[in-house]
């Protein structure tokens, strides 16, 4: 009994408010885009983000990281492995983003470089229900 009635229009109400919300941080955060003659020679840092991957492998063993399997959110920050892991993560998407953005890389090439990346990332999985779901 504790719920508070929000009246008919409300759930319609506060879609619009979304609405209004993601307009505005677009307009304040507008993609930029690089014209493709503009783009740079994405070979320098596919090589970079060949050795992020490599040293990301060296660092943490994948087979150790599918071995984590019940790790709750409250858990997960203090994990000695897991949590590095998945911090590491972080520049080499960031890198594949940017390879994609501001390259003359083929799309080909971007989805095997997306392919080892999400090797990684699955390997650090996500916490879903108290387990570390590795298959997304």
């Amino acid at each position: 009994m504790n719920e508070i009635y929000k009246g008919p229009n409300a759930e319609k109400q506060e879609s619009q408010e979304g609405d209004d919300q993601y307009e505005q941080w677009m307009k304040d955060h507008p993609e930029t885009a690089t014209a493709p003659e503009n783009k740079r020679e994405c070979g320098p840092e596919i090589a970079e983000f060949e050795a992020m991957i490599a040293s990301f492998e060296s660092t943490y063993p994948l087979s150790e990281l599918l071995l984590i399997i019940d790790l709750t959110p409250n858990e997960a920050p203090k994990h000695p492995i897991r949590e590095p892991a998945k911090n590491a993560l972080i520049p080499i998407v960031a890198l594949m983003n940017k390879l994609e953005k501001e390259t003359d890389i083929t799309s080909k090439k971007h989805e095997e470089l997306r392919a080892k990346y999400m090797r990684l990332s699955r390997a650090v999985g996500i916490i879903n229900g108290n387990k570390v779901d590795h298959n997304r």
